[in-house]
């Protein structure tokens, strides 16, 4: 698994919430892409209220994920958003883990990892997917340039 990932783990669920004392779902995956890659997204935290609504969530991702990521790929990668249905709708988000896992945030347990080969997984995984580069902070931008 990727280095960053243990610092992760654990963090409590919270509705709407984005940073390390709570996150849900698409809050874990804004964090993590800000703190390790300088992946800024948007905070969409006007469209729910609560992280459990799949209806109202479902409908906030389908509006924002075009936005989001640029484009679907055959396996996952570093920086990989999963896609994932829960109760018949599109609404919950996680992030490629490294080795064969993803990182999320479930409701009773918080930010953990889980196997992609989980019997779950398999069922409701509906794509991976690359973010959007207009995303990348000026740090981002900067550490690509000096890479070169």
């Amino acid at each position: 698994m990727y280095s960053w990932v243990d610092k992760y783990v654990g963090i409590p669920f919270v509705s709407l919430g984005r940073t390390m004392d709570g996150c849900d779902c698409y809050g874990l995956l804004r964090l993590i892409l800000l703190n390790e890659y300088n992946y800024e997204l948007p905070l969409l935290t006007a469209g729910y209220s609560d992280a459990l609504e799949t209806d109202k969530t479902s409908t906030l991702f389908q509006e924002n994920v075009p936005l989001i990521i640029s484009q679907q790929i055959e396996a996952p990668e570093e920086k990989a958003v999963a896609l994932i249905q829960t109760r018949g709708l599109l609404s919950h988000v996680a992030l490629y883990a490294g080795d064969g896992f993803i990182i999320h945030a479930r409701h009773k347990t918080g930010a953990v990892c889980e196997r992609l080969s989980s019997p779950w997984l398999s069922a409701c995984m509906r794509g991976w997917y690359r973010v959007s580069e207009s995303y990348c902070t000026a740090e981002c931008i900067q550490h690509r340039k000096d890479r070169i």
